[in-house]
């Protein structure tokens, strides 16, 4: 059971983390600067954090975005110019300008960090398994 939960958690976390990666090179390879004004800021109610709602403009369309600022900052009053970078071929996918990965670059450290962690119980589990295993075959000495 411990195996299954350890096996989900790294199917998880990596999945989360190939995303992340992939939607970063797209913004590294094709990203455009662009720049949004905050039109609100949003607190959930479930979670308790704060987000900017940021309006921005790519190619005269107009698009609408959350973000989440980084590292403790203070959120920008509504009004403010805020620096993003947009992919070209998908305006939506978006990150504040500095940051390496769209969600933030605090996410991503803590994903790989509860990658590694899981992966270690995983292994750690399947090798007592097989440990236990190994000691219930073997013959009885007399």
């Amino acid at each position: 059971m411990a195996a299954a939960v350890f096996a989900v958690c790294v199917a998880l976390g990596g999945g989360v983390m190939r995303h992340d990666w992939r939607q970063a090179e797209l913004l590294d390879d094709t990203g455009i600067r662009v720049t949004g004004v905050v039109i609100r800021v949003v607190v959930p109610t479930g979670r308790g954090e704060k987000s900017d709602e940021i309006a921005y403009t790519v190619a005269g369309r107009r698009y609408t975005v959350r973000k989440v600022p980084n590292g403790g900052y203070p959120l920008p009053p509504k009004g403010t110019r805020v620096c993003l970078e947009a992919a070209r071929e998908q305006p939506r996918l978006t990150r504040l300008c500095g940051d390496r990965y769209p969600d933030g670059d605090d996410e991503f450290p803590s994903f790989a960090l509860f990658t590694v962690a899981a992966t270690i119980g995983l292994l750690f589990v399947t090798g007592h398994w097989l440990t236990t295993r190994r000691e219930l075959r073997r013959p009885a000495a007399g």
